[in-house]
């Protein structure tokens, strides 16, 4: 195998790795149904940036969750996005991009580096903060209107 088909397969494997994360971290945020299935409640497109260190967090993922209990007969729902590798992000609640219902939100962010482990890459330790990855001490907030919403820039840094 010569370099670049050596750097095309890692290249591969992390793919292959983010979308399983993404995955995971999605069934966890949407719980065991299909949450954004049988969505009633309004989306607003939502774009945001994340930077850890001063650094584009690509691969990291984000998740919004709501301050206020959805209202009765409406699908609760925690909208999430993987951050790219220039930092950008867009929400999904349902589908991909679709954006977030409107309201105020606790943002959490966990970003797991790739490692090797042998020949492969695995997710490493998370390596934001973990007050960052608990909606019930991140330090990150966000309010989603009834309109486009371009976010500031989450710039989350060690201390």
């Amino acid at each position: 195998m010569d370099a670049t088909s050596a750097s095309t397969t890692g290249r591969g494997r992390w793919r292959g790795m983010r979308a399983a994360l993404a995955m995971v971290a999605a069934a966890g945020a949407l719980g065991c149904s299909e949450a954004g299935a049988d969505l009633k409640v309004p989306v607003f497109p939502v774009t945001g940036k994340v930077t850890f260190e001063g650094e584009p967090a690509a691969g990291a993922f984000v998740v919004f969750h709501p301050r206020t209990p959805p209202r009765e007969g409406d699908t609760p729902s925690s909208p999430r996005a993987t951050v790219q590798p220039d930092g950008s992000f867009a929400l999904t609640t349902s589908t991909e991009g679709d954006g977030a219902p409107a309201g105020d939100y606790a943002v959490t962010v966990q970003w797991m580096k790739p490692v090797k482990q042998g020949k492969d890459l695995v997710p490493g330790p998370n390596v934001v903060p973990k007050a960052y990855a608990e909606a019930s001490s991140t330090p990150l907030t966000a309010s989603i209107r009834e309109s486009d919403n371009a976010l500031e820039p989450f710039a989350i840094t060690r201390k």
